[in-house]
């Protein structure tokens, strides 16, 4: 069942719930996702994401809470790329990169598609040209939310050029609902990360994780709030999976992106959240499934193209289960 209502002046939220009550919350506005409530072990509902109150504070505040971000998620360096002879000037919003698109679409109204009992569609068009890139494009979010308590996100776009694409949900988990995330246990199944240098561009090179602090192929505690990177997938769909030992919850995710960016929250500065949270370092966590950063200036990194009336189309499956 999803029901509407007004969310501030000119936006509207959009709240999917299955027979078992979870619920996902999606705005118009960045075609985010304002807020999901799952039960504990013990049946008691609280909210998983973290969010804001209102559109002005969507406005207001980067970060890109829980928001669909693009054109490229991540960093393109120098703020540049080339298809073929031709190079492309992007802005350069993080020092001289370009972080999440630009000006991107985090903060853009997203029209409604389509919307029936489980599933809702947002679409948003970007200019040609628009924050440097190459060609008209038409984008799409899908949110299905089914009675297994699986959250489906499927991003389709097309482009009337040669382009480049790398959209991605930036939702901030936290399990335990409130508190640091440090205390959550974590699995990336990842047998190799990509390292960065200090303006975290990945070096190119595919580090095995043995060994080191980016070893989650067994779940384990996170413990450190320093991880900014992404992670190499290994074959198969499943991605990553988050427990909270305190209330027993549990998120399995599965995706058909080829690494998945897992960001511990470390730079997010103190702020006022939902229903009079407090937000600040590691209160939050993503895992962020995309392209790897800077695949536009890296030809040995899987492709990011995508090419002239060709279909773009990705998803990723949010399982949301008690242990």
């Amino acid at each position: 069942m999803i029901t509407e209502k007004e969310f501030g002046e000119g936006y509207k939220l959009f709240v999917i719930e299955n027979i078992n009550g979870v619920s996902v919350t999606v705005t118009d506005l960045g075609a985010a996702v304002q807020s999901i409530m799952t039960p504990d072990r013990n049946g008691n509902f609280a909210d998983i994401v973290l969010g804001y109150d209102t559109p002005d504070e969507y406005l207001l505040h980067g970060d890109y809470l829980g928001a669909t971000v693009g054109r490229y998620a991540n960093r393109i360096s120098g703020a540049k790329f080339s298809i073929g002879n031709e190079e492309y000037s992007l802005t350069a919003n993080e020092g001289e990169n370009t972080l999440h698109g630009g000006v991107g679409f985090s903060k853009k109204k997203f029209s409604v598609e389509y919307k029936d009992e489980d599933t809702l569609v947002l679409e948003l068009t970007s200019p040609d040209g628009e924050d440097g890139f190459p060609g008209k494009l038409t984008a799409n979010v899908l949110y299905r939310l089914n009675d297994f308590n699986e959250l489906q996100i499927i991003f389709s776009a097309s482009s009337t050029e040669n382009t480049v694409i790398n959209m991605c949900n930036h939702s901030y988990f936290n399990l335990a609902g409130e508190g640091s995330i440090l205390d959550h246990s974590l699995m990336i199944n990842a047998d190799k990360y990509t390292p960065v240098d200090e303006k975290l561009i990945p070096t190119g090179e595919l580090r095995p994780v043995e060994g080191t602090d980016f070893d989650f192929r067994k779940m384990r505690k996170i413990e450190k709030g320093f991880f900014d990177h992404n992670f190499v997938l290994n074959e198969g769909t499943l991605c990553a999976e988050l427990y909270d030992e305190k209330t027993g919850r549990h998120m399995r995710i599965t995706t058909d992106m080829p690494g998945v960016q897992f960001y511990a929250g470390g730079m997010l500065k103190e702020r006022k959240g939902k229903n009079g949270a407090v937000y600040g370092k590691n209160s939050g966590l993503c895992l962020e499934t995309q392209f790897f950063p800077d695949s536009p200036n890296r030809p040995e990194f899987p492709s990011c193209l995508l090419k002239k009336d060709e279909v773009f189309m990705k998803k990723t499956v949010c399982k949301f289960s008690v242990k």
